[in-house]
């Protein structure tokens, strides 16, 4: 059960992520994928944007003692109010991607602002070391990019190859489509006006408005969804499809299994799954919006408002974020380019070492967002 509630909620996650655009004349479906297929087959664009933590609430077992209640609120109020500026530029050919993170980090007496420029290729990732205040980094290293060799460290980690950009954009595109296709229209769409989106730029105009929306009253409508019509579709469409198991790094016997499983429980057993996802998740808010310029996703927000549970401990989340794109399939400006003189990951990890920053080993494990960029 554990598995299947877990395995719900991230392709819930992936779905709300996905789920939205439109372009004008089009029924809601159809101009989500039109809209998104465009900006998955875009050559290149430029986006910048902002995820905010609007608020933060830790369960009351994390303040059970002065000490833990000290840690609680230090991480509450680190991380409510918290910014993250990002903007960057991406070409698919040859594969080139930079995006810069600016973080400003706590509230009040304490605050931590951290820029930090990232740069991926298909085979390389740069990533700037910053200087922060109060951390020991050596000077010679401060502010230079240290180079982490993709290509080497799959090979060493049993030689998984990097997952192709193409198969990534078709598969997010057949998954997005087999995903619209369970979802009634009425029950979940919605056009707004520009002046009901909070976080629009003045100067941004659309051609169309569209508004997916998960709420207290369409939850369980949504669950029954995902659980009964597009876990099973989806399982199916991996199966039927060597090259997606081998970009999700999963093998047709935990694929046949979990389809077994899901295909195995009865009307009693269905609601039971469905019992216990809401038992561990509340949505008091969840809306994605989205902006299309000739037939171009180039708006797009989210505000999301979630009680996590887990037995008697609730953790509250309340956040936003917004983004814009542009520059779609035009020549895009690199503002680093590809650095000449940065430092081998491995030779970062000898420098740190003798300044007391313990085993940066971990460093290696890239974030399954750098690949396939």
């Amino acid at each position: 059960m554990k598995r299947i509630k877990t395995g719900f909620i991230v392709l819930l996650a992936v779905m709300m992520v996905a789920v939205a655009g439109c372009s004008k004349g089009k029924p809601p479906k159809e101009a989500v994928t039109s809209a998104l297929t465009n900006m998955q087959e875009a050559k290149s664009m430029s986006f910048k944007g902002t995820f905010g933590i609007d608020n933060v609430t830790l369960p009351d077992s994390a303040a059970m003692d002065n000490t833990n209640a000290a840690v609680a609120s230090g991480v509450v109020n680190f991380l409510k109010g918290a910014t993250i500026n990002m903007n960057g530029v991406i070409q698919t050919d040859p594969q080139h991607a930079e995006f810069t993170l600016d973080m400003a980090l706590g509230s009040e007496d304490m605050k931590f602002n951290m820029k930090i420029p990232i740069i991926v290729t298909d085979e390389k990732v740069w990533v700037k070391v910053p200087t922060i205040p109060g951390f020991p980094i050596p000077e010679t290293i401060a502010g230079k990019f240290v180079e982490i060799d993709v290509k080497k460290l799959a090979e060493e980690q049993g030689g998984a190859a990097m997952p192709d950009a193409a198969t990534i954009q078709k598969m997010s595109q057949d998954m997005m489509k087999t995903t619209l296709d369970n979802f009634d229209e009425k029950t979940y769409f919605s056009e707004p006006k520009a002046g009901d989106i909070k976080w629009l730029p003045e100067d941004y105009k659309a051609d169309q408005f569209v508004r997916f929306s998960i709420n207290p009253q369409n939850f369980e409508t949504a669950i029954t969804t995902v659980i009964e019509k597009v876990a099973p579709q989806i399982i199916d469409l991996i199966l039927n499809n060597e090259a997606y198991m081998k970009t999700l790094q999963t093998s047709k016997e935990d694929l046949e299994r979990a389809k077994a499983e899901l295909e195995g429980k009865e009307e009693g057993e269905v609601k039971d799954a469905i019992a216990e996802v809401k038992k561990s998740l509340k949505v008091n808010e969840f809306t994605l919006t989205s902006g299309i310029k000739d037939d171009y996703l180039t708006y797009q927000d989210m505000t999301m408002n979630m009680d996590f549970i887990d037995e008697a401990d609730t953790t509250k989340l309340a956040a936003h974020m917004f983004m814009t794109y542009a520059d779609i399939n035009k020549d895009v400006t690199f503002e680093y380019g590809i650095p000449t003189d940065a430092i081998p990951v491995e030779q970062l990890q000898e420098l740190l070492v003798p300044q007391g920053l313990g085993d940066m080993s971990g460093i290696e494990e890239l974030p399954d967002s750098t690949k396939g960029l």
